[in-house]
This record gives structure tokens, sequence and C-alpha cells, in this order.
């Protein structure tokens, strides 16, 4: 799971958004983690449910669309891809 969490950290980064943003948008999709829990799942400190992971991808997800672009993050019931070819 750690590169999970490496990954969601990457995607942040590409999605310009610092790490209070990110909580932010989480926690306005009804994400229920602290910022620092959120913080923490990011450097691969604290692991995530899956319903809090999906909840920071669709966060993400909503910023890329903002962007122009697709949405890069999968969702936990998404086929697994490989996260480097994003």
């Amino acid at each position: 799971m750690t590169e999970a969490r490496a990954t969601l950290d990457q995607f942040r980064k590409n999605a310009g958004l610092t790490h209070p943003d990110l909580w932010m948008r989480y926690f306005g999709l009804g994400g229920m983690s602290t910022a620092f829990e959120v913080e923490a799942y990011l450097y691969g400190a604290l692991e995530p449910t899956v319903h809090d992971r999906d909840v920071l991808a669709h966060a993400l997800n909503e910023r890329f669309t903002e962007m122009g672009r697709d949405h890069p993050v999968p969702y936990s019931d998404d086929p697994q891809e490989d996260f480097d070819s994003r």
C-alpha cells in the first residue's frame, strides 16, 4: 500500500495542491479524517480506509477536471493499472 500512498501524494503535487488545499477538498466531499491524518496518509505514516482513499481520489480527480484533464486517480473498484504510466 505504500506505493498507492506515494502515488496519491504525487497526484497531489501534479494537481498543484498543498496538503491543506487537498484536505479542504476532501473535507468538502464528506471526508472525516483530520488534516493531520490526511497528511499522514500521503506520507505513508497511516493507511487510509478504502473510503478515505476514494474520497481523496475524488477530490484530486475534481481538481484535474478543473484543469481540463481527465480523472487520472483510480478508485478502489477500478481495475489495477500501472500508476507510473500516468
